[in-house]
């Protein structure tokens, strides 16, 4: 899948909602991006509230700048650090 592909599955997967299986991965991945130190607080809490993921509500990874919001809930999308994926 490119790279456009994956991050339109975790928009789309942000916006309408994935299946359980996939929630769940969006939240080990969040548990690991949460104490990640690329892992940083941004002004997206106001446009991309996370009500199913708090911990990493409004966070963004410095390195490859995605909100981790959108992020964990691609299907394919791989950490650029290689913490998941």
């Amino acid at each position: 899948m490119s790279k456009v592909n994956d991050i339109l599955n975790g928009w789309s997967n942000y916006l309408i909602g994935s299946d359980s299986a996939n929630l769940e991965l969006a939240k080990q991945r969040a548990e690991i991006c949460v104490n990640c130190p690329f892992a940083k607080q941004g002004l997206h809490t106001a446009i991309l509230p996370d009500y199913s993921i708090a911990e990493i509500q409004g966070m963004y990874c410095s390195d490859c700048g995605c909100p981790l919001s959108t992020a964990v809930r691609s299907k394919d999308y791989k950490c650029p650090i290689g913490k998941w994926g």
